[in-house]
């Protein structure tokens, strides 16, 4: 069975090794290698993680770091448009009705999970992507996070609370 994985913001920052946020880039560069060289896994990297992890690389106070870290990211960019990163991106993964039912959704799962709208938008991608590809793929979010990590099947019926 093939395996397509979303790279969630945490692991992306472990990748990039950003300071103080890289406490588990041994672990995450370890299941990289697995994942691309044994599991033959199709990485993909979704808009939220690029949004997420630039604006962690923005607020580094050292500026000298700030600007290593930012170029880093600008070069791991540049490689996924051109083919040459592990991972690829995820054209077209929000459109309006997606986006729809996030904002429908998003109290309820601020609320009852503290999950913001860049988690969402991942699990929305992700089962917008499982449905195109059907039951022979395992389509799942790489995450730190546990409530991505473990995530299946988001419910989008709007509650009426």
């Amino acid at each position: 069975m093939k395996t397509v994985l979303f790279i969630d913001t945490p692991v992306l920052v472990n990748i990039l090794s950003i300071p103080h946020m890289n406490q588990d880039d041994d672990k995450v560069h370890e299941q990289l290698k697995k994942c691309v060289y044994e599991d033959k896994a199709i990485l993909i990297l979704p808009l939220a993680t690029i949004i997420e992890t630039g604006n962690h690389i923005a607020h580094i106070s050292d500026g000298r770091i700030r600007r290593g870290m930012a170029q880093k990211m600008a070069t791991y960019l540049e490689m996924t448009v051109n083919g040459a990163a592990p991972w690829v991106y995820n054209d077209n993964e929000i459109e309006a009705d997606d986006l729809l039912k996030i904002a429908q959704n998003f109290p309820r799962y601020a609320m009852q999970m503290e999950m913001g709208i860049g988690d969402l938008s991942i699990i929305s991608a992700c089962n917008k992507y499982k449905k195109r590809v059907g039951k022979g793929t395992d389509v799942r979010i790489w995450s730190l996070d546990k409530h991505l990590s473990a995530y299946e099947n988001i419910d989008w019926s709007v509650s009426e609370d």
